[in-house]
Order: C-alpha cells, then structure tokens, then sequence
C-alpha cells in the first residue's frame, strides 16, 4: 500500500509538473504575441505620424501658391521645416520596420517548435491554419509596403528638388514657372497618402489578430 500511494504521489507531482510546464509555454507565447503585436501596432503609429508629415507638406506648398503674389516666404520657411521633418519620420519608421520583423521571426519560431510538441491531430491543424493566416497578413504587409516605399521615396527626392529650386527663385515669376513641377509633386504626394493608408489598414488588421482582446476597463 505505501509503494502504490508513493507512486500515486509521483504521478501527480509528474502530471501538475507537465501542466506548469505547458501552462508557461502558453504564457511565453502570449508574451511573445503582445511583443510582436506592440511593435506592430509602434510600426503602425510611425507611419501615421509620417502621413501627417506629408498632409502638412503638401499644405505648406499649397500656400506657397497661394501666397506667391503677396510674400510668400512665411510659407516657405514652413515648407523648409516640414521637410527634414518627413525624413526624421521615415527614418523612425524604418527603424520600427525592423523590430516588426524581427519579433515577427521570434513569434513564429516559438510557434513552429511548439507545434512541433502537439500529438492531437485537430488541434496541430487548428493551429497550423491561425498560424498560415497570421503569415498572410505579415505578407501583405509587406506586399503594401514596397510600392508604399518606392513612391514614397520617388516623391521625396523630387520635393526636396523643388525646395532647391524655390529656395533660388521665390518669386512670382518662379512660382509659376514651377507651376507643373508642383503639379507633379502634389499628384506624387496624394499617391503616396493611399499607399501609407493601405498600409495603416493591414497593420490594424494583424494586431487585431495577432493581440488576444484586452478587458474594456
């Protein structure tokens, strides 16, 4: 009777140690999708503070036009700061890029050993499926974000051309000569707002899918 109460005692200390066990993988996997939603979601707010950069720079150039009859050099110094001020936030936004895709990799890692360690066949492919899923919404956010870059970076260089070229020729005369440049710039800048819209709207979507649902306070 002792030897089979010493083994019933082992086998609950085995089978509450395995529940600890699994309870913390769990845990860490949480911990690992609130790291890598929150870097998303910071990934998310630098590229709305970079559009707002852009809705301000383009508005600056509008008074520029709008003011070239009377004085238009309040306008340009407001031009003139808006622009460093787009590159201080692209390169923030770059940098959380990284971080995004380095908690990614991390995320996905842990998830692929852990499913490597399920024998229920149903829940191995229940998880496999939200797994695939999640991998398709990191896709497309990537997929948003090229063409997102490549104009942003197309309508960038030539803003900073035109800021050369008023920056020499504030006048009346100059600012209608730009008039097509300027044209072009703003028709660049409304092309790069919908991409960094498209690219907001798939960022919302991952964290709302990769963050389990917080408790409304």
């Amino acid at each position: 009777m002792k030897s089979l109460k010493h083994i019933r005692i082992r086998t609950l200390i085995a089978g509450t140690a395995l529940l600890l066990t699994g309870f913390q993988a769990s845990a860490a996997g949480y911990k690992l999708a609130d790291k890598a939603g929150a870097s998303i979601a910071e990934f998310r707010d630098e590229i709305v503070d970079v559009k707002k950069e852009v809705d301000a720079t383009l508005a600056s150039v509008d008074k520029i036009v709008a003011q070239a009859t009377v004085d238009p050099r309040k306008a340009f110094k407001e031009f003139e700061k808006n622009v460093p001020r787009i590159d201080s936030a692209a390169a923030k936004a770059r940098k959380r890029a990284t971080e995004m895709k380095e908690k990614g990799k991390t995320y996905f890692d842990k998830w692929e050993k852990e499913l490597a360690a399920v024998n229920d066949p149903d829940i191995r492919k229940l998880a496999e499926e939200r797994k695939a899923t999640l991998q398709a919404a990191f896709a497309k956010i990537r997929s948003s974000m090229e063409p997102a870059r490549d104009k942003f970076n197309t309508w960038l260089t030539d803003l900073k051309d035109l800021q050369k070229y008023l920056s020499n020729d504030l006048t009346i005369a100059g600012i209608d000569a730009a008039k097509d440049l300027i044209a072009k710039n703003k028709s660049e800048g409304l092309a790069v707002q919908q991409n960094l819209d498209s690219v907001i709207a798939e960022l919302n979507t991952v964290v709302a899918t990769i963050m389990p649902a917080k408790e409304k306070k």
